[in-house]
C-alpha cells in the first residue's frame, strides 16, 4: 500500500492526481502558498494575486500580522530544508518496505539521501529515470525510460497478471 509520496514538485500535481494531502509531504514546499519570511505565516497564493490585482499593486504585499515580507512558500537556493517535513520524510523512508525513485536525478541533495537511508533501514529501491543516477548501484531494480510511460506499462502489465 502506498504510505506517502515524498516530493521535490513544488506544482502540486500530486494532490491534483487525487492522492490524499496527508500522505503528501512536499519537501521544497509548494507554490499555493505565499509565507511570511519572518513569522512564516501562510497565505493562500490566490489570495495575494487577488490583493495585487485589486489594487493594481507591482511590489509584494507584506504581513499583516508582522509586516515582513512574503515570498512563494517554496525552497529557494541557499535556504534551509523545513525541518517537519524533512523530519518526517527521513521517518517514512527508514520505515518503508519499498521506495520507488521516479524522474529524480538524484543529485539535489538533501532529497537525495532519502533512497540511501531507506536502503540501509532494509527497504527494496526501485529507481525509474531516464539517465543514470549516482544511487543505481543501490537499487534492487533500475528502470530506464519516461517516468509516466513506465508507470503506465507496470499498471498495464499488473493488470493482465492479476486477471489472468
Amino acid at each position: 500500500k502506498l504510505d506517502c509520496i515524498v516530493t521535490q514538485n513544488i506544482d502540486r500535481l500530486h494532490h491534483k492526481a487525487g492522492n490524499l494531502p496527508e500522505k503528501i509531504i512536499e519537501i521544497h514546499g509548494n507554490t499555493a502558498f505565499a509565507i511570511c519570511l519572518n513569522c512564516r505565516r501562510l497565505y493562500p497564493r490566490d489570495d495575494i494575486q487577488k490583493l495585487l490585482e485589486e489594487n493594481d499593486v507591482i511590489e509584494a504585499p507584506n504581513c499583516r500580522e508582522c509586516k515582513g515580507f512574503l515570498k512563494d512558500a517554496t525552497i529557494s537556493f541557499g535556504q534551509p530544508m523545513p525541518e517537519e517535513e524533512t523530519t518526517e520524510a527521513m521517518r517514512r523512508v527508514q520505515a518503508c518496505d519499498l521506495m520507488l525513485t521516479l524522474g529524480s536525478s538524484l543529485v539535489v541533495y538533501p532529497a537525495a539521501y532519502l533512497p540511501r537511508y531507506a536502503h540501509e533501514a532494509g527497504a527494496k529501491l526501485i529507481i525509474i529515470n531516464m539517465a543514470a543516477t549516482p544511487l543505481d548501484h543501490l537499487a534492487d531494480v533500475v528502470i530506464r525510460g519516461k517516468t509516466g510511460e513506465v508507470l503506465r506499462e507496470i499498471v498495464e502489465e499488473v493488470k493482465i497478471r492479476l486477471s489472468g
